[in-house]
């Protein structure tokens, strides 16, 4: 890679900065602080806990450094789009937290080995509030539609990505950490923002469309008048 064009892809890669800057709303907003709804359903009462699942619920923040590093490196422009999604969708999901606060009832914990002492890390550090939409579900979902919208990635690698963003986004049920209607929730909001977004570069397209076709209408009848 010139060295032009490493300077271009870290620059691009910097703005992944904007996650975790906007995360910090996701701290204020995850505590207890007057009504908290339960959302638990029959169906998820059948779900077991199955602590084996914590690993790939924690894989989710490398999964999704390495993967819009990635797509950065092969799609810029499509990186750009995502990075776009995952911020306004983030937004969207902390502004329903505000107003909509939910909670997961967790299980009792007993035993000791490494996995349910990484359970017990995942409980510690991420109250349970903040649950509907999951934003797990959400930025896994939109890195899954990411890797599939390219062109310009192998489809073994848009394969991995989608049974990873899968497998992130069912360990959240096996943990305990979101319930059904958290998925549900979080997919309406990703597509939400799929098509807003569809729907702005389109518009853009158009009017861009428009001006080259005026521009060449101009352009040719002052040449028609020069003549």
């Amino acid at each position: 890679m010139r060295l032009t064009s490493w300077w271009s892809y870290c620059l691009a890669c910097s703005a992944l900065l904007l996650i975790p800057l906007v995360g910090l709303i996701y701290v204020q907003l995850n505590q207890a602080g007057g009504m908290a709804y339960n959302l638990v359903t029959d169906l998820d009462r059948q779900i077991p806990f199955v602590k084996a699942f914590v690993v790939p619920y924690l894989s989710w923040y490398g999964f999704l450094l390495v993967g819009f590093l990635y797509l950065a490196f092969k799609d810029r422009r499509n990186y750009y789009r995502t990075l776009m999604e995952f911020l306004i969708g983030l937004l969207i999901c902390y502004g329903i937290y505000a107003i909509y606060q939910t909670t997961v009832p967790r299980p009792e914990l007993t035993g000791s080995d490494p996995l349910l002492r990484l359970v017990a890390w995942v409980y510690r550090s991420d109250q349970p509030f903040n649950c509907f939409p999951s934003t797990h579900v959400l930025t896994s979902y939109l890195m899954m539609r990411a890797y599939l919208r390219t062109t310009r990635v192998a489809t073994r690698y848009k394969i991995i990505v989608t049974a990873v963003s899968l497998l992130i986004i069912v360990s959240t049920q096996f943990v305990k950490q979101h319930v059904l209607l958290d998925i549900v929730g979080a997919v309406l909001v990703a597509e939400g923002v799929v098509y807003a977004m569809d729907r702005v570069r389109r518009s853009w397209l158009a009017e861009s469309r428009i001006k080259v076709k005026v521009r060449t209408q101009q352009s040719n009848l002052e040449g028609g008048l020069r003549r």
